[in-house]
């Protein structure tokens, strides 16, 4: 079962730090953009929120409801296969053949659901890279939901540093490490891609925006 049919969306101007110390109850979490915040719940909670604005000298740009659906541009998760991999969304019933390995992956609301082309392709590319050779570590800068780095850590590599600058993603990243057994070999950490490009790696993997690519 989806964890939540509706996703109550607060735009906040401003930046939103450890946004858990101060929403617990049906909150999804806190995607920054910028100068912008952007409150996940899965319940309306507008005196919550507004209580928190006016204490925290923020103002609230706008309010959108969205069902969960909607948010993943139409898009109903389901499993789906690449290479050995069978990625699943944990409320679906994934299953696997004889050499197949299981991937339990909750998107959340951050990027990563393997739907999406260009993180499907960035899944077909790993997989046809380690048919080739065995790369040991491995970086994967705007990791979003984990995804690419939980290939790589599936399919042999040892060491796979997963770099996020949203701490929303960051949680989504390290609890689909968690579910997955990947925790020895997967390390997620919050961070500008900027900030670990000199980090030494047998590849690199950056499914972000083409400005910060360029910037790299």
């Amino acid at each position: 079962m989806i964890p939540y049919q509706n996703l109550y969306i607060y735009e906040i101007s401003g930046v939103i730090s450890n946004s858990r110390n101060f929403f617990k109850e049906h909150f999804i979490g806190c995607w920054n953009e910028g100068e912008t915040s952007f409150l996940f719940f899965s319940q309306v909670h507008d005196e919550e929120v507004e209580s928190f604005i006016g204490r925290k000298g923020l103002s609230l740009s706008s309010k959108n409801v969205l069902d969960y659906k909607t948010w993943q541009a139409g898009e109903e998760l389901k499993p789906f296969k690449v290479g050995n991999l069978v990625i699943c969304p944990p409320w679906e019933n994934g299953r696997i053949e004889e050499g197949e390995v299981l991937v339990h992956l909750d998107p959340c609301v951050v990027f990563g659901t393997g739907y999406h082309p260009t993180t499907r392709n960035c899944l077909n590319a790993l997989w046809q890279i380690y048919q080739k050779e065995a790369l040991k570590k491995v970086l994967d800068l705007g990791t979003g939901s984990g995804i690419l780095a939980l290939a790589a850590a599936k399919w042999g590599a040892e060491e796979v540093i997963a770099i996020d600058c949203n701490e929303l993603a960051v949680e989504t990243a390290l609890r689909n490490v968690l579910s997955n057994g990947e925790s020895r070999h997967v390390e997620v950490k919050m961070g500008r891609a900027e900030d670990f490009v000199e980090e030494e790696a047998d590849l690199l993997c950056a499914n972000i925006h083409l400005r910060v690519i360029e910037s790299l």
